[in-house]
């Protein structure tokens, strides 16, 4: 029986064609920008261009809009391929499309904002992280006040993935109470691109842009009908595709680790011999077995639980140990590896930057922890465990 029940023959074939586009296509492309210190743009067109022509074309999409409109196990069993390239690579084969703005937005939004990317014309990024409000969405300072048939929307954002190309934003701000989401075109006056700071992560295929909103005039027909349930699932998917993406990372990580551990020789054997490495190596298998099953049953918990909180906790759960884990198993590559792990054209030192905004981004470990914690002294663990 494999390892991950919930993993279909659909699921299976669609992991593998990912893990051999990442391994032919992505690696080396790896080896290039390490080379050279940057990602080149016309590299990034060819590769994507390869991606789609390979059937990576949102494929969350249901199937009225083009998609194949895969259940979230075939998804995750995507990400977690993707997750084994560096650099943000893997986005390129990870390319689900913008379903949570699908399914709230109104044809005409559809038509008019939302149909050019899924025709590749453009793309849309979300602008929800401020200067005073990372995961605590709900103190955002960002403001909508309605002027006839406009709203005047006026904050800054930070942190916008994508934000340096994208052609429209879905932006939320406070409006009349509540929280709402605004579609915001590119060119919107009083939209302002201010800044696109260096990460650690770097270079990376996206960059993470500050915007800032003054009195920036948005029609009322692009407000969405529902803001804050829309930030929320979105949310929730995107910690799940973390969780699935750390698993891929730490898959390749352990690979090369125990690799290197089986060819090494030192004191007359090799070192994965020795307690000292056998043991971490150990300790990793286990933590990424763990890792992918919590992801995997989070993923049909997501599709299939009648109660979205408990299948929110559950994600919480797979995002937080998933990116602590695969955390823990970088460093103890890392010190197998050596002085080798420490060089920036070794996998294993890209691996170890980039995986540690995993516990950060969409939500810390501290608050999934604070989900967790919360859902079971509402409901007690049962639900959480079952």
């Amino acid at each position: 029986m494999p390892a991950v029940p919930e993993l279909d023959a659909v699921a299976r074939e669609w992991q593998e064609k990912a893990r051999r586009f990442v391994e032919d296509e992505l690696y080396p492309a790896e080896e290039r920008i390490a080379a050279r210190g940057s990602i080149e743009a016309a590299e990034l067109v060819e590769l994507r261009r390869r991606a789609v022509a390979a059937g990576f074309d949102h494929y969350n999409m249901p199937r009225e809009l083009g998609g194949p409109d895969l259940p979230l196990p075939a998804q995750v069993a995507i990400e977690e391929q993707a997750g084994r390239a560096t650099n943000g690579l893997g986005f390129i084969v990870a390319a689900r499309g913008p379903r949570e703005l699908v399914e709230l937005a109104t044809p005409e939004q559809i038509g008019r904002w939302l149909a050019p990317v899924l025709r590749h014309e453009t793309t849309v990024a979300w602008a929800v992280t401020e200067p005073g409000a990372g995961s605590d969405v709900a103190t955002i300072a960002a403001v909508a006040g309605r002027d006839g048939d406009e709203w005047v929307v006026d904050g800054e954002k930070w942190f916008v993935s994508g934000g340096e190309s994208a052609g429209v934003f879905a932006v939320l701000a406070n409006a009349d109470g509540e929280q709402a989401l605004f579609l915001v075109g590119r060119d919107n006056a009083g939209l302002e691109i201010v800044r696109a700071p260096g990460f650690m992560h770097d270079p990376y295929i996206d960059q993470h842009v500050e915007l800032r909103l003054a009195g920036c005039r948005v029609p009322d027909r692009d407000r969405l009908p529902s803001g804050g349930d829309g930030a929320r699932r979105w949310f929730t998917v995107e910690r799940l595709m973390i969780a699935a993406r750390c698993c891929g990372a730490a898959a390749r990580l352990l690979e090369l680790a125990i690799a290197w551990a089986t060819e090494r020789v030192a004191f007359g054997r090799p070192i994965v011999e020795h307690e000292g490495v056998g043991f971490p190596l150990a300790d990793s298998t286990a933590e990424l077995l763990a890792a992918r099953l919590l992801t995997y049953h989070a993923a049909h918990e997501l599709d299939a639980n009648p109660s979205p909180a408990v299948a929110h906790g559950k994600v919480a759960i797979a995002k937080l140990y998933a990116s602590e884990a695969a955390n823990r198993i970088a460093d103890r590559a890392l010190q197998i590896f050596g002085g080798r792990g420490y060089m920036v054209e070794h996998p294993v030192e890209r691996h170890f930057r980039e995986l540690r905004v995993d516990r950060i981004w969409e939500g810390t470990s501290e608050i999934q922890r604070v989900i967790v914690a919360r859902g079971i002294a509402k409901r007690g663990p049962t639900p959480y465990v079952d």
